[in-house]
């Protein structure tokens, strides 16, 4: 039977575990996490066919560490940080001959709770190992997951707008306070629904789609450059 082992017992660590559950064996360590059906130590992790990294941007350095001491020599890792190029050369500069697999699952347990079919798997074959990325290509699809192929900076590039700037324009809201409104309209509970975004994200997520891709910090730029355009305009015509 395949192994999959995960690192990380989050959110996320954990709708994996259940999830893959019916389709290999499962083992899962977490330093912080309290025992579950899955705990296993970090060694018999680092034996399985499969590594799953499900721990954010900011402990991968030490997780790495951690990682290259004990991790057998044909372990497929598979990198599903929310960020590509950052973790990728973090992963290939202390890995250099094991096989990698990039991706970036776009769903999580909140979208994907009950099925993940017809969701997007995002792929990075440029900097994944041929014959490891072909066997979870194949997986993603026997899931019924929707595989979309693009190089690492292909990735960052969209992806700083598509989370980075949906995640950003959530937060404010939040901090703002919309849901303390007394009147309501359709179109008002959209914006209400895009802060609830945030109420679902955890800090570490919001922190590794800010600050770890390079992109974002241009993209946050770029909204704030047109909304404070849009106020002068409006300032000069009440004048």
């Amino acid at each position: 039977m395949i192994t999959v082992g995960i690192i990380g017992f989050g959110s996320f660590g954990r709708f994996l575990a259940e999830k893959l559950s019916s389709h290999a064996k499962v083992l899962v360590y977490s330093k912080g996490a309290k025992q579950n059906t899955w705990s296993a130590t970090l060694q018999q992790v680092a034996q399985c066919n499969y590594v799953v990294l499900a721990v954010p941007l900011q402990s991968y350095p030490v997780v790495i560490e951690q990682l290259k001491k004990v991790i057998a020599p044909n372990t497929v890792i598979v990198d599903i940080c929310s960020v590509k190029q950052k973790p990728i050369a973090l992963l290939q500069k202390a890995f250099t001959n094991q096989p990698l697999v990039a991706t970036h699952p776009m769903f999580g347990p909140e979208s994907a709770a009950a099925d993940m079919r017809g969701h997007t798997l995002v792929m990075c074959p440029e900097v994944s190992a041929p014959s490891a990325y072909k066997k979870v290509v194949l997986f993603a699809h026997m899931l019924g997951l929707r595989v979309i192929e693009l190089t690492c900076e292909q990735h960052d590039k969209d992806i700083a707008v598509v989370q980075g700037l949906t995640f950003f324009v959530a937060q404010a809201l939040v901090n703002m306070g919309v849901h303390d409104q007394i009147l309501h309209t359709a179109t008002f509970q959209r914006l209400l629904n895009l802060a609830d975004i945030e109420r679902h994200h955890s800090k570490e997520l919001f922190a590794t789609i800010q600050l770890g891709n390079d992109h974002t910090a241009r993209v946050r730029g770029e909204f704030l450059k047109a909304a404070i355009a849009i106020n002068d305009d409006l300032r000069k015509q009440k004048e």
